[in-house]
């Protein structure tokens, strides 16, 4: 075990007494809610509910220079103990149950056109069609980031967070826990069996090599938000971020160059115009052009 993950563990083993967790609690709500930041000491105690002034300076002053920073007038939290406090609102460590199919106005299943349902389980976001069963995506995403009587909240939600974490991903780093991540292109579709039948042959995966998060998508995809992608589609008004992913790329084709090594050709198309971009095993684009269909091979 590495000498960082070891560290990790001890500063985990600081957060193992509740009366730590709510100060810390306390100090991101105040920060949150834009109250008087720092806290005195005897504003904080307050607040957190603990008489005993020495079983309260105890537990505090555990935290002090790993989550929290005692500054003049007070204390705050450090950037640690933002990322603990903010993951105790987003509710990622808990099953707060499953969101029943919805449906949700303006999706649709491709294959059998009725209208797409939402729905929420495992702790995951799903888009399908329950008429036939499609599944077209699927993506863990934290209760906290969604109204649960809401189901375009749900989508909005599944679909900032796909995007976010697909944009740190082609940086070459891991949206969760900053490790090195290496995109691969290739057949192997092992990773994305849930969907049953797919539109596309290649497969892009994202993979950290620290803690083993990956991120399995489509070639149009996996590339929809590089910059000349993104750019072919502002020039027809089209603003990626601006809409959910699975929306951007509906008519996209795949063209597959070679297998050894993999090369696929990705055309996207808006009115008149189409955008091929090729790329390589590592996702790397290699060439990209604008034809009219007339061009088109």
């Amino acid at each position: 075990m590495s000498e960082g993950v070891d560290r990790s563990i001890e500063a985990f083993d600081l957060l193992s007494d509740e009366l730590r967790l709510d100060i810390l609690r306390t100090l991101g709500e105040a920060m949150a809610g834009d109250d008087e930041i720092p806290m005195s000491f005897s504003e904080l105690q307050r607040r957190v509910g603990v008489e005993d002034n020495g079983r309260f300076n105890y537990h505090l002053t555990k935290l002090v220079g790993g989550f929290v920073r005692k500054v003049d007038g007070g204390y705050k939290l450090r950037p640690p103990g933002i990322s603990v406090y903010q993951a105790i609102i987003s509710g990622a460590y808990i099953d707060e149950g499953d969101v029943e199919p919805t449906q949700v106005e303006g999706e649709f299943c491709n294959d059998c056109q009725a209208a797409g349902e939402a729905w929420y389980e495992n702790s995951q976001f799903h888009l399908g069609c329950v008429e036939c069963g499609k599944l077209i995506i699927h993506y863990p995403i934290p209760p906290g980031s969604f109204d649960r009587d809401e189901p375009e909240s749900m989508l909005t939600a599944g679909s900032a967070w796909i995007l976010r974490d697909q944009v740190t991903a082609q940086q070459g780093v891991c949206p969760y826990c900053a490790g090195t991540v290496e995109a691969t292109l290739s057949g192997d579709d092992s990773g994305m069996s849930a969907l049953g039948k797919r539109k596309y042959t290649g497969v892009v995966s994202f993979d950290c090599r620290r803690c083993s998060w990956v991120l399995y998508c489509n070639p149009p995809f996996a590339i929809s938000t590089d910059p000349v992608v993104i750019g072919f589609f502002s020039k027809h008004d089209i603003d990626v971020f601006d809409r959910h992913p699975w929306t951007t790329y509906p008519d996209a084709e795949e063209r597959i160059l070679s297998r050894d090594p993999w090369r696929v050709e990705v055309r996207y198309h808006v009115d008149d115009v189409e955008l091929h971009v090729t790329i390589d095993e590592n996702t790397d684009i290699i060439d990209a052009s604008e034809v009219t269909p007339e061009r088109a091979e």
